[in-house]
């Protein structure tokens, strides 16, 4: 999905003094988005420049707009020696990158015959990795994409990320489609040789733009798996940097996929048939929660003997489901065993509707000590990703032990001191039952007022704040081991 990014340069304000003389600056803009860079004229002894600059235009391929951040350099010039940084602004363009029809009153949008724009402006802190923040810029950036329908193309263009633990408020979830992982690995820009005969201030520099290129090429290649598995959003999407030393630096990205769309819509649907008895079936529909088919992996032999089963309880892995079987729901808890344990049945978020959880296992955690110096290949993702995937393979053992299919509140955790490097996993296992989410009940509590988990209005629902809770001790002892 190739596009085109127009940035104009306002105004700025309230810049540092460089010129000690006059106590004034001579302020001008670089622009640069990936090598092509743009300059601004000089706005002479002002600490508050006005430039009111052209369009700088660009143009780039989608994959080049998702990795890519704009960076926005102010400079104050000067004619007899190298002009001096003021500081710099790092804009992710992944925001402008939603499809026109999901993009309500946040930001401004336009159409025409060759693709969709939207534009994004405001005021921006300058920032210096010598001295902070250092003044304000204002800028506007717009955003065009023209439709493209290839199949080979690596952008995720639309795909939405949040960090929020629970369902977005505004959002209605179709389908939950699965655990989304990714993986990164890149030289750290202080270890190499170039390091040692530049400044401080573009050592920190080069750092700084590496993190947010890798942040960038991570979200959009779980975007791509996300599209795969037919979602449209990752939630409780987690992002950690693993500073390695001279073996480099690790990114890795988890989340949960899922299809949602805007509550408004809906809304606005409902509103139109109010008074029709087919609208009421139309507005159970869209918030149907389900669960999409996921590959599924089949137990084996060697599976009984990673965990243990709890204390008090003897037998196979079927003794110990009908143990539970009894203490709880029969129905409630045998549907939601009837779908097969997904190869990586992990969900991120930690707030879930109160009829979601029919059972809770306990706690579940894995964690294994590696050594840096033995990576065969440091600049390749393959021995992480095995680590991972180990943890991750005996977590869900250990969640199958104890009756459950599901692990929720998933987090993943490194530590790392010289050459040693500790990973973790930890989440809580369970069993959820889809089919408690009926359009019926979804229907009656909107209507309520009690939004059912969609909207995290839980106030009136003192049990449901408690299981919370509850959830949040268990995570938060993840931790203490």
């Amino acid at each position: 999905m190739p596009g085109k990014v127009k940035v104009k340069i306002i105004a700025g304000r309230n810049l540092p003094v460089m010129d000690r003389s006059g106590d004034t600056t001579d302020a001008f803009v670089e622009v640069k988005f990936g090598s092509t860079t743009f300059k601004t004229e000089v706005f002479r002894k002002s600490l508050n420049p006005f430039w009111n600059s052209e369009w700088f235009k660009f143009e780039a391929d989608d994959e080049e707009l998702q990795d890519e951040p704009l960076q926005i350099r102010i400079m104050d010039h000067d004619t007899y020696s190298a002009h001096d940084a003021i500081g710099k602004v790092f804009v992710d363009l992944n925001p402008l990158l939603v499809p026109q029809s999901s993009i309500s009153g946040v930001m401004e949008q336009s159409s025409n015959a060759t693709g969709n724009a939207t534009m994004l402006s405001g005021w921006f802190p300058v920032f210096d990795t010598m001295h902070g923040v250092r003044g304000e810029i204002s800028i506007r950036v717009k955003v065009e994409l023209f439709s493209d329908v290839s199949r080979y193309r690596q952008s995720s263009c639309g795909v939405r990320f949040f960090n929020s633990l629970s369902i977005p408020s505004g959002y209605k979830v179709y389908t939950i489609c699965g655990f989304v992982e990714e993986l990164v690995v890149n030289d750290d820009p202080e270890y190499q040789w170039i390091d040692k005969i530049r400044t401080q201030r573009s050592s920190n520099e080069a750092r700084q733009t590496l993190f947010i290129k890798l942040s960038g090429e991570v979200r959009r290649r779980i975007g791509l798996k996300a599209l795969e598995l037919g979602g449209n959003a990752v939630i409780g999407y987690k992002q950690t940097f693993d500073l390695e030393g001279e073996s480099g630096v690790v990114v890795r990205g988890i989340g949960t996929v899922m299809n949602l769309n805007r509550k408004q819509h809906f809304t606005d649907s409902l509103l139109t048939s109010a008074h029709s008895e087919q609208s009421s079936e139309k507005y159970g529909s869209p918030t149907n929660l389900k669960l999409v088919k996921l590959p599924v992996v089949k137990k084996k032999s060697s599976e009984s003997d990673l965990s243990m089963i709890p204390k008090g309880i003897s037998g196979s892995y079927e003794a110990h489901v009908s143990h539970i079987s009894r203490q709880i729901s029969g129905s409630q808890y045998m549907y939601g065993l009837q779908h097969e344990m997904p190869e990586y049945p992990f969900l991120t978020l930690s707030i879930y509707p109160r009829s979601f959880v029919v059972h809770i296992g306990g706690i579940v955690s894995a964690r294994s000590v590696k050594l840096l110096d033995r990576i065969t290949n440091p600049d390749e993702p393959e021995t992480r990703d095995a680590w991972w995937a180990e943890l991750r393979m005996e977590i869900r053992s250990h969640a199958r032990t104890l009756g459950c299919t599901f692990v929720l509140g998933y987090t993943e955790q490194t530590s790392i001191c010289d050459e040693v490097c500790i990973l973790s996993a930890s989440g809580t296992a369970a069993v959820v039952d889809f089919q408690q989410l009926e359009p019926q009940e979804v229907r009656t509590r909107n209507s309520s007022g009690s939004c059912f988990g969609m909207t995290s209005s839980f106030e009136k629902d003192k049990s449901f704040k408690d299981q919370v809770a509850f959830y949040g001790f268990y995570e938060s002892l993840s931790f203490a081991f």
